[in-house]
């Protein structure tokens, strides 16, 4: 039996209003798709300043952007994430300062910020990897002591909580990722929150190419005038229509995400209780969408092995992150504040597992049964 790795969720529904679009000669100009999804994150997330762009990594480097981050700033952040965090501080001339991650949840230590924190930092970067959110608790705290800004990296969350609140209200800026490898998807896409309206002006002119367009339009300013940097940022009306029919099956997609995930944990709980592998662990107060199930074998030439097991079975494992401060251009593009007791050593144990929206019983309980042949437990 073939298991991709990964398949984009596909309701069904979705044809429809991308046929909407092709069929109706104003839409593109409208933008009624664009408005409803906008307008969907403000009525269920609570965020009423949410913006769709091309994908997450325009969403990162409009942050940097809308934040002023220029040469000779710091910016603290996890080594264990997508290089596009870390580009889009690097691309305004800062520096990038790692610091370490917990082992059980794979996020930023926040127990490690304070003490990395110089007279040059001037932001936050978190990642909710998997889904699963940081300790914002402490964070906002240590944020708010030292007036630095939060940049909420939630690529990986939508649709996620930290009690009572979404994942991607917790930042002064927060970004999102729909590209073909989330859970809600419209084939490449993200959106931006700007939680801090002290910073809505400002972010308004780097979305609009660096123009007041927004305050000309509005009769604000009598002048339409190039003030800043800044680029193409918003995304299509048709990935849009994609994107809303998505939205609107949220608690099905990300419903069945989370019963996967579940299953995982349930039939590979024995090889944790005999210590062959590591499961993740959940804070009880995170409610996280299933994004990605990982396990973690006792090292890398284990896991290496695992996955060459798995491939064998036409199962498709993968790694994921490796550490950005050991890079060769992380290297010279930041630093590491503090001792690497977990970037490194978790990053090199980490294997995901197969897991997607359409994925059936039969094809995860396979998966399942392999891991454990690998580990020579009877599955019977």
């Amino acid at each position: 039996m073939k298991v991709p790795f990964f398949k984009t969720a596909i309701t069904g529904d979705e044809e429809q209003y991308v046929h909407q679009v092709l069929h109706d000669g104003n839409s593109f100009a409208d933008k009624n798709f664009i408005s409803k999804c906008e307008n969907w994150f403000a009525e269920n997330n609570g965020l009423k300043n949410f913006f769709l762009t091309k994908s997450c990594t325009h969403s990162l480097e409009l942050a940097a952007l809308t934040l002023g981050i220029k040469t000779g700033d710091e910016v603290i952040m996890p080594s264990f994430g997508f290089v596009a965090c870390a580009n889009a501080i690097a691309l305004r001339g800062a520096t990038c300062l790692f610091v370490d991650i917990e082992s059980t949840s794979m996020n930023i230590d926040a127990a490690k910020i304070e003490a990395a924190i110089t007279p040059k930092t001037k932001a936050i970067l978190t990642i909710n990897y998997s889904g699963v959110a940081c300790d914002y608790v402490a964070i906002k705290k240590i944020a708010h002591k030292h007036q630095l800004f939060i940049i909420e990296d939630n690529a990986h969350g939508t649709g996620a909580k930290q009690g009572e609140n979404s994942l991607g209200s917790f930042g002064d800026i927060s970004t999102f990722s729909f590209d073909h490898l989330k859970n809600i998807s419209c084939g490449q896409g993200g959106g931006i929150a700007i939680n801090n309206e002290t910073l809505l002006e400002n972010f308004f002119v780097h979305y609009e190419f660096g123009t007041n367009r927004r305050n000309f339009f509005s009769g604000k300013e009598n002048r339409y005038e190039w003030k800043n940097l800044g680029s193409n940022f918003p995304l299509s009306e048709l990935n849009a229509a994609m994107l809303y029919s998505q939205l609107e099956n949220i608690a099905k997609i990300n419903g069945r995400f989370v019963q996967l995930w579940n299953l995982y944990f349930e039939k590979l709980n024995t090889l944790q209780t005999q210590r062959k592998i590591s499961l993740p662990e959940l804070s009880i107060d995170s409610y996280h969408n299933g994004h990605c199930f990982f396990i973690k074998t006792k090292n890398e030439e284990e896991r290496n092995t695992l996955i060459l097991f798995l491939t064998a079975k036409e199962i498709s494992a993968q790694f994921h992150y490796t550490p950005l401060h050991s890079s060769e251009f992380g290297l010279t593009a930041g630093r590491f504040y503090g001792n690497d007791e977990f970037t490194s050593t978790e990053s090199k144990r980490l294997l995901r597992l197969p897991l997607y929206y359409n994925m059936t019983d039969t094809e995860i309980n396979h998966v399942i049964s392999k891991v454990l042949e690998f580990y020579e437990i009877d599955n019977r």
